[in-house]
């Protein structure tokens, strides 16, 4: 009652002092209600204090102590008032005394449960709110270290019950992965054969186990995981563990690796394309002493300028190489055709061996700012892809170079045996290669990283492209200066 006198004086903005005075009004009107009722109607004279105990146990259910007591002064009083007639005056009837003095007793023993009760339910109240913030906390902080906790029962056959606040772990409802009957399907498949070998361990130890595998999302990604669990002391065979989404920490591991092969890669270059470049020099110095002999024929003279031809080449590998490990990341203004003419000089003889031909459509004015040496290791990580691709019969290279709006686009097809459906979305991934036997799976993802660095983009296609071709790089770099007489200008077919 209570309650609702309160809500009542909120509701017309009364203050609380009218509501307890509204709750005291109660305490004695409910009572004379009762005692009247009770002397009216003939049925309630058997029970002549049943009215009476209930209007004073509503009082005390909302009202407590001091409403009851007053609620029983005024049953007592109502119920003289209303009996007295017929009686002598100044008459008590004794029944009556003692049943006001059990009603005062049953009332003190409802209000003190009555506030033993709302006492405990308050603690229950107040422990209640306090779990709720302990597990809300709980929850973020398994959300925010991608971390999923778990309790599995290995005796009863039943998977793992996992709590409903963690990170969704493997990208679905946990609902959803509860109603498996194992993880093995979510494992990865080159890790699932670990995973019975756990299980075998986790049945007959009770020591901590660590377990790292491998899930694949519903939208395709690759999730590195952690579990690490704690069987639980004299309950069976029953484990406590968590799940930790690891995927960024194992990113940067391998990231750190990779970097660490290409340093080590980079040394090696170095050290080569030095020591290549001595006895080089020396081998130079000599053929052009012989070639000073007006003693040798004229076939023994071709035969040393074509060596030092060749020389002349092996010295621009060697000095590109160098370029590759030491040049600095200097920007310059480079028109983009003289230094694909630069790196093509190269794969020359290369070309000829295996009787490839280019077609060339080349904006000649066309210049980009970015390092010399970068720009050169991205035209020849392609131009060498290119070569090993071609296999087929009569073999072709095209490039294309022209402006489009602000970008300068620089592409390399060639119809040779194309990329694999399957393979084609990894094959910018750093170590990943389709050639076994000689491919290292960092040409591609240097050469992404170095377009990318220099606010570039690139792109792969492979099919039937058109004109014969099967495979197609695409490369834009944001454009310093074209003409726009050269954008469409005619296809050349270069034979090397």
């Amino acid at each position: 009652m209570k309650l609702i006198v309160s809500r009542i004086a909120l509701l017309w903005r009364v203050p609380a002092e009218a509501s307890r005075l509204g709750v005291l009004l109660l305490a004695v009107g409910l009572p004379i209600l009762a005692s009247g009722l009770t002397y009216k109607l003939t049925i309630l004279h058997p029970v002549p204090l049943a009215l009476d105990f209930l209007a004073i146990s509503f009082i005390a259910t909302f009202g407590g102590y001091l409403p009851s007591l007053i609620a029983v002064a005024s049953a007592l009083f109502s119920r003289e008032c209303f009996m007295s007639f017929g009686r002598p005056a100044g008459s008590i009837d004794p029944s009556d005394l003692l049943r006001g003095m059990l009603m005062l007793v049953l009332v003190l023993i409802l209000c003190n449960s009555l506030e033993r009760f709302r006492k405990a339910r308050e603690r229950h109240e107040q422990a209640l709110h306090v779990l709720e913030e302990r597990t809300e906390a709980l929850g973020e902080s398994l959300n925010a270290s991608k971390c999923a906790s778990w309790t599995l029962d290995l005796e009863s056959g039943r998977s793992a019950r996992w709590y409903r606040g963690s990170y969704p772990i493997f990208g679905r409802p946990f609902d959803e992965i509860e109603a498996l009957p194992s993880l093995r399907p979510l494992i990865y498949s080159e890790d699932e054969p670990r995973f019975p070998v756990l299980v075998a361990t986790m049945r007959s130890s009770h020591q901590p186990v660590v377990f790292e595998f491998r899930t694949i999302w519903p939208n395709g990604e690759m999730h590195w995981m952690e579990m690490r669990a704690t069987r639980v002391p004299g309950v069976g065979c029953v484990w406590r563990g968590v799940t930790v989404d690891i995927t960024e920490r194992k990113i940067a591991e391998l990231t750190l690796i990779r970097q660490e092969k290409l340093a080590a890669m980079g040394r090696l270059a170095s050290t080569v394309a030095h020591e290549i470049n001595n006895p080089l020099e020396a081998v130079t110095n000599l053929l052009y002493l012989a070639g000073q002999d007006e003693a040798i024929s004229e076939l023994t003279r071709s035969y040393l300028t074509t060596a030092e031809k060749e020389l002349a080449r092996l010295g621009d590998i060697t000095r590109l190489t160098l370029g590759f490990v030491r040049n600095s990341s200097v920007r310059q203004t480079l028109t983009l055709a003289s230094v694909v003419e630069e790196v093509f000089s190269i794969f020359r003889h290369r070309y000829e061996m295996k009787g490839i031909h280019v077609l060339q459509r080349i904006d000649r004015e066309v210049q980009i700012s970015i390092a010399p040496h970068e720009l050169r290791q991205i035209l020849t990580n392609l131009m060498s892809n290119a070569a090993d691709a071609l296999n087929v019969e009569d073999p072709c290279v095209a490039i294309h170079i022209a402006s489009a709006g602000e970008k300068a686009v620089l592409t390399l097809e060639d119809n040779g045996t194309g990329i694999a459906a399957d393979a084609l979305p990894r094959i910018f991934d750093p170590f990943f290669t389709t050639k076994a036997d000689v491919g290292t799976g960092i040409g591609l993802w240097v050469t992404r990283e170095l377009t990318e660095s220099n606010q570039g983009s690139i792109t792969a296609e492979s099919g039937d492209l058109g004109n014969g071709m099967r495979t197609r790089f695409s490369i834009e770099f944001p454009l310093v200066f074209s003409t726009a007489e050269g954008v469409d200008a005619p296809l050349l077919e270069v034979r090397v």
